[in-house]
């Protein structure tokens, strides 16, 4: 009897340099996006890729200077799970990976809640704008306009500097700013930038406001970036409408959610006798 080979260990690489990690996130560009911006960004971001048999498979980055901790993983699920458990350490994060990672990670961390999202794009050749209101540029001027539209629980992430830096847009009402929307991180050195932070206040919902403001960051975008995407719920088929209406086109499904690290006797009950917590539904 033949002994079946043996396949190349899976080994976590704490140290890879940042232009090893942009690479391995450049093959799929679009749904990497908010990691390659969140590298090359002022944020303070951490990575560990796993390497099989020398080569990258697989990578984690977390922003540290996040309070609620993003943590994006991309590549071969067949990498996440050494990944998870011998890179990844944080008490609590807030994952967005492909479907196919969520079971590797599930064997580490407990879902509080997943929302099954769609990664939309869309570059210059298809954009089209739509501003049917008068939207003006956000600055520093208006933080504290930008402040009592998210609420005041923002303060911490909405900041002057923030708010100069990233590209956000907004609509009034008299002296009011009634909706808002703005990029979450961008990066001039690959090219792309996210959108998101769309919010209207509820009395002037329906109007096409979020629309307006969608469309004007997205065209002040991609006069830096080639490529601009957003994230959308899969069952919000208003909002993916409106988005397709811009331009923008689904490039991939993923999902998202906060979880919590399992202590040890978790996991261990969880390998032996499998699932009973409900979190693979």
């Amino acid at each position: 009897m033949t002994a079946a080979p043996l396949l190349p260990e899976i080994r976590v690489d704490e140290d890879a340099p940042a232009d090893e990690a942009r690479a391995f996130l450049e093959r799929d560009r679009l749904g990497a996006a908010y990691a390659l911006a969140d590298l090359d960004g002022p944020e303070r971001s951490r990575w560990w890729l796993a390497r099989c048999g020398g080569e990258p498979i697989t990578l984690a980055l977390i922003v540290d200077s996040l309070a609620f901790r993003p943590c994006f993983v991309a590549g071969d699920p067949a990498g996440v799970g050494e990944l998870i458990r011998e890179g990844v350490r944080e008490p609590r994060i807030i994952v967005a990976a492909p479907p196919a990672a969520r079971p590797a990670i599930e064997a580490v961390y407990r879902f509080e809640r997943v929302d099954r999202m769609y990664r939309m794009a869309v570059d210059r050749s298809a954009f089209e704008p739509r501003t049917p209101h008068r939207v003006v540029r956000l600055g520093a001027e208006q933080i504290e306009d930008v402040i009592d539209l998210y609420g005041h629980v923002a303060r911490t992430y909405f900041t002057p500097e923030r708010v100069v830096r990233e590209l956000y847009f907004g609509v009034y009402s008299g002296a009011t700013l009634v909706a808002a929307a703005g990029t979450h991180t961008r990066s001039l050195r690959s090219g792309v930038a996210a959108v998101g932070n769309v919010l209207t206040r509820v009395a002037f919902r329906g109007r096409g406001m979020g629309t307006a403001v969608t469309s004007a960051v997205t065209e002040a975008a991609l006069v830096a970036h080639r490529d601009v995407v957003l994230n959308v719920r899969q069952d919000n088929g208003p909002a993916v409408a409106v988005y397709r209406r811009l331009g923008y086109h689904v490039h991939a499904p993923y999902f998202e959610g906060p979880a919590v690290r399992r202590a040890g006797w978790e996991r261990i009950t969880r390998t032996l006798f499998g699932a009973n917590d409900g979190s693979t539904t």
